[in-house]
This record gives structure tokens, C-alpha cells and sequence, in this order.
């Protein structure tokens, strides 16, 4: 088998040699790209969360500042009174008036506050007997008859003392045009008596979490914020807020400690998490690995392209090298084989005169060869004498020039006495016998084959008269490629005598030739009476019957027709080219003759 030759394993051994080590490298680099391409982008990740704890804290300074300090605040139209001041006459006034006076008083503080941020939607204060005071922007305000005394976020707001609750991300039912936002509320207390004033909340925008949308991979992550109860209070996507996070993200919420990051990779997907300092809110950011490579796949298939690079490059040299060491071999085993058609192979001399064991191999090789050269001559030189003598036997009895001088006087007869059924059988008879004993060569134009079958059938038309008709359907391309003679026509003659003859009613016959990939294929049909199953399956089995060498002049009779053109083509251009059938029974035959498109013999 080949698999087992010597240039095989030569080669096998070789590329095993040369892309086992590529394989090595490339594997190792792969996941040294990959791990670099890990530590990067937990970094980048890492820093940029960073960065946006650092802006929520600024953020979350500024509301503790503005909650703290708005107390002691005044203004022009509060000159000689604080905030503190105010909130405490507020509480002991139920006149309208008064009341009016003392928003008023307020309105500059607050607009100044609601100008200089631009993420506060509205400031709110609300009394200890049910009073309130808000200012909003955007058209916003508190319901009429809304009291806060009674809600969650005010009763857990009075229960931190003075720390500010922050509340949770949604739609405040009890502001007008309210849209989703989050609350931040502090107890005031009065800063001389510790008196209980009120309380102040702060309604913010999502844009108060604009300093997360700096997300290192947009495409690739999703960046959270949570509470430590696990709600996500913000998602860059924005498609998860007030859901919990699933069990293994809560899970690890809680190993973060107030300075540092918690950092893993699980299921192909990198966990970031890092917790605002002093609050009970998480940064969080899940990266996709496998998008992430996907993102940086020009890399990776760089690297893959240098490998198969290197890899083809090795299994050439390995071929070159394999062949070059074997070729002489091989030649020689070509050179044996060879053998099998008794005909002598003539060994390039210098390779006889090598020293080595090639050389040796060579020398006896072809001392053997002529050897069995000698002995062929000595036993078939009787057999050829005589097949020699029989063919000038033959030669004798048709003597070509006496055939074609007889034709031609025929022809110049029939002209004269205007038959010209007889000139045209006359000229097709003398092409035709002109083509089947030329002997300059066995591969004729395929324009001259179609010329012999027309000839043919403008003799066989003269006979049967419009009994069939004839077509030719022909690739151009086809005519002036080279094939083995005398192919077509017997063909077209099964055609006739077998199939169109025992008919009734006119019929036809019909060549096409096409080319099909490397190969020339002619289909001869016709619509006779066509066979029958049993006298089908009998030329089938007679088509795959070897072919038979017979002394000259006997001739079996399935020689004839179908049988002679298979067996031509099988000798002539191997077992892979030669005839197919299909046949129906009072339908009609087609006749496949396929052959090489482009051959020289071997």
C-alpha cells in the first residue's frame, strides 16, 4: 500500500520532526496572548471602576455636603436668618402667608443648589406636623395632598438620625412629571437645641450616575451598581434595574472590603467588583471573555496564519526532501512495472553507473531487461512473420487504387446519366473506405469521425429513403480535439439495424458531444424499439467481460458493434473510459461513449 512506502514514512517522519514544534510554540503562545490579553483588560477594567467609585463618592460628597451645610446657609433675602432659622418658624406657623414668606425666603438657596447641579431634579422639606416646602425643575412638584409622614423612606430616614438614607431607583408616585430618579434624605436637627426640624430630601436623575457610563468595553461588559441587599440600582444597559443580582454576584458583594477589589473569572466571564466607600453600594463589571476574544480575534487569527504558514512551509521541504531521497527508488519501481507490457525500458545511463546500492539495483535491473528483450524476440518472431505475411495476404487481395479508380468511374457514370443517388453513395462509400484503412494514425480529428458518420448516413438515407431522419448536435470546441477512429459509426449502425429498422413509422437518430470537465462525452440515441430487460442486462454483462486477442481472421460475433467500440476504448485509454448504456423497450436506446478531452499516449 502506499501509505507504508518508503517516501511516506521518510515524509511522515519529517513533518512529525518539523510541525510537532510549531505546534508547541503556537499553542504556548496562544495562551500567552491570551493571559496578556486577561491581565490587560482586568487592569483596564480595574482602573476604570476606579475612577468611577472615586466620581460616585465625589457625587455622593456633594449631596452629604449639600444636606449638612444647608442649615446654616443664607442669602440676601434671608440676610439676618439661616435655613435653620426658618424651618423652625415654619413649625410653629400654620399662616398661609407666613408660610408663602418663608418659601420665598428659601427659593434663592434652593435655585442656586438645583442650578449648580445639574442631576437634581427637586429639594424638598418636609415639617414634623405634615408641612412641606419643594422646589423642581422641569415642571416637577409634590402632589397637593401628599403626606410623607407615613412612608417608608421618611420613617427610615428619622431612624438614621442625621445620616443620609439614600432610597431606591424609580418613579416617585408623589411627584408631578416625575420620571425614574433616586432619593437622598437627611434628618435636620436644630444645631443649638439638637431640636427635631424636618426633613430635607434631594430627588436626582439617572444622570447621576453618568460617571459609570465610562465603561472600558461597551460592546463587550456590563457595568452595575448595587445596593448590598443585592438590587441593581443602575445597569449600563439599562435593562435590569430593580432586579437583584443573580446568587454568585450577591455572594461576592459581600468578600469586598471598603478598599479593595474582588477579582475572578468563572464560566468564562470576568467579575470586577469594588464598593463605595462608607456607602452600601457596589461598582460592579461583567466582562465577556469569549466576546472579548472575538473583539481581538485579527490577533489571534494572525497567529493562526503564521502557523499554517509555517506548518505548509515544513510539509513542503518534507515532501521535497522525502522525494529527493527516494526518487531513484521510485523510478526504478515505476521502471518494474513497466515490465508487465513486455516492452523493453531503455535506463538513463548514468544512473547504472552510480557506486551506491541504487546503482546496483539499476545494473541488474536492466540486465534482466535485456534478458527478457532476447527472449521475447526469439519466441514471437514466428507469430509476427506470419501475421506479417497474413495483412500483404490481404493487402493483395483489395488493392486500394484499383477500389478508388472503380469508385471514381462509377461516380463520373452516374453523374453523367444524372443518378445522383448513385454519385452520392458512390463518393460516401469511396470517403469511407478512404478513412478505415488510413493508417498515418490511430487519433483522427473528431471533425473527420462526424465526417464518416455522415458519410455513412447519406448512404443509408438513399437506401431507406425518409424512413428516419438524422441529427447533429455537436460542440464546435469538440471538432478539432483528437480521438480513436472508426468509434461513432458502428454505433450509429447498432442504431439502425437493431433499433430503427424493425419499426414502425419513421424515427431518428441523434449524436450530441459536450465537453464534461476533463472528459468528452457522445450520447448516440435513438427512438426504435429499444430492448428488452433480459436483452439489457445480457450486453451489460457482456460489456464488462474482458476483451479477447483473436487469430486474424476469425472474429466472434459480439466483435461487431457495441462490444468492439468498448473493448478499442478500454485497451486504448484505460479501464476508466468506454461506453454506458440506458435502454426502454419500444422507447429506445441511448448509446454514452465517453473519452479523455485532452490525450496523449502513454
Amino acid at each position: 500500500m502506499i501509505l507504508f512506502n518508503i517516501k511516506t514514512k521518510l515524509f511522515l517522519v519529517l513533518v512529525l520532526v518539523s510541525i510537532v514544534p510549531i505546534i508547541v510554540v503556537s499553542v504556548s503562545s496562544y495562551r500567552s496572548y491570551t493571559k496578556l490579553v486577561n491581565e490587560q483588560t482586568s487592569l483596564v477594567t480595574s482602573t476604570t471602576i476606579g475612577n468611577s467609585v472615586k466620581s460616585m463618592e465625589e457625587i455622593l460628597q456633594n449631596i452629604d455636603r449639600i444636606s449638612v451645610t444647608l442649615l446654616q446657609q443664607s442669602s440676601n433675602a434671608t440676610a439676618y436668618s439661616t435655613v435653620s432659622d426658618e424651618l423652625i418658624k415654619l413649625n410653629g406657623t400654620n399662616d398661609q402667608y407666613e408660610i408663602f414668606m418663608i418659601r420665598s425666603k428659601l427659593k434663592l438657596i434652593f435655585e442656586n443648589i438645583l442650578l449648580g447641579y445639574n442631576y437634581i431634579n427637586g429639594l424638598y422639606l418636609f415639617t414634623p406636623d405634615g408641612k412641606w416646602i419643594s422646589y423642581g425643575s422641569s415642571g416637577t412638584d409634590l402632589r397637593l395632598d401628599y403626606v410623607a409622614l407615613r412612608d417608608e423612606w421618611y420613617l427610615d430616614t428619622i431612624k438614621r438620625k442625621g445620616d443620609l438614607y439614600i432610597g431606591e431607583v424609580g418613579v416617585k408616585p408623589y411627584i408631578i412629571n416625575a420620571k425614574e430618579s433616586i432619593g437622598f434624605s437627611r434628618a435636620l436637627y436644630d444645631p443649638n437645641n439638637n431640636e427635631f426640624l424636618g426633613v430635607f430630601m434631594l430627588d436626582c436623575s439617572m444622570n447621576i450616575f453618568d460617571g459609570l457610563k465610562r465603561n472600558p468595553a461597551p460592546s463587550l461588559s456590563n457595568l452595575y451598581l448595587a445596593n448590598d441587599a443585592g438590587e441593581i440600582l443602575y445597569s449600563s444597559d439599562g435593562s435590569r434595574v430593580g432586579t437583584p443580582l443573580s446568587d454568585t454576584l450577591a455572594a461576592a458583594t459581600h468578600q469586598v472590603g471598603n478598599n479593595s477589589q474582588y477579582k475572578s473569572i468563572q464560566d468564562n466571564m470576568m467579575t470586577v467588583i469594588q464598593k463605595v466607600p462608607g456607602r452600601n453600594w457596589n461598582v460592579i463589571a461583567n466582562i465577556s471573555m469569549d466576546r472579548l476574544y472575538e473583539q481581538y480575534n485579527i490577533s489571534q487569527k494572525l497567529l493562526l496564519y503564521v502557523a499554517i504558514s509555517c506548518a505548509v512551509i515544513f510539509l513542503l521541504l518534507s515532501f521535497f526532501l522525502s522525494n529527493l531521497i527516494t526518487k531513484p527508488i521510485i523510478e526504478l519501481t515505476k521502471l518494474m512495472r513497466k515490465t508487465k507490457s513486455h516492452r523493453f525500458v531503455t535506463i538513463k545511463p548514468q544512473v547504472t553507473r552510480q557506486v551506491d546500492e541504487i546503482g546496483i539495483l539499476y545494473h541488474e535491473f536492466n540486465k534482466m531487461m535485456k534478458d527478457i528483450d532476447t527472449h521475447i524476440r526469439e519466441s514471437y518472431q514466428n507469430k509476427i512473420l506470419m501475421l506479417d505475411s497474413q495483412m500483404k495476404a490481404l493487402e493483395a487481395q483489395i488493392n486500394s487504387h484499383f477500389l478508388y479508380n472503380t469508385l471514381e468511374s462509377i461516380n463520373s457514370i452516374a453523374e453523367i446519366e444524372e443518378v445522383e443517388s448513385i454519385v452520392v453513395m458512390t463518393k460516401s462509400l469511396g470517403d469511407m473506405f478512404r478513412y478505415s484503412i488510413k493508417t498515418d494514425s490511430e487519433l483522427v480529428p473528431v471533425s473527420e469521425e462526424l465526417q464518416h458518420v455522415e458519410n455513412y448516413m447519406a448512404i443509408q438515407q438513399i437506401r431507406y429513403g425518409d424512413k428516419f431522419a438524422f441529427n447533429l448536435n455537436v460542440d464546435p470546441e469538440i471538432r478539432s480535439r483528437r480521438m480513436l477512429k472508426l468509434l461513432l459509426q458502428p454505433l450509429v449502425e447498432n442504431a439502425i439495424y437493431h433499433g430503427l429498422e424493425n419499426k414502425r413509422g419513421k424515427g431518428s437518430v441523434t449524436i450530441t458531444g459536450l465537453f464534461q470537465e476533463d472528459s468528452i462525452v457522445f450520447e448516440i440515441w435513438d427512438d426504435g424499439v429499444g430492448m428488452s430487460s433480459t436483452q439489457a442486462e445480457e450486453l451489460r454483462q457482456l460489456l464488462q467481460q474482458p476483451p479477447e486477442f483473436v487469430a486474424v481472421g476469425q472474429r466472434h460475433k459480439q466483435s461487431i458493434g457495441i462490444k468492439n467500440v468498448h473493448s478499442r476504448i478500454a485497451l486504448y485509454y484505460g479501464e476508466g473510459y468506454g461506453l454506458s448504456f440506458h435502454t426502454d423497450l419500444n422507447t429506445g436506446t441511448r448509446i454514452t461513449l465517453e473519452i479523455p478531452a485532452n490525450w496523449e499516449k502513454r
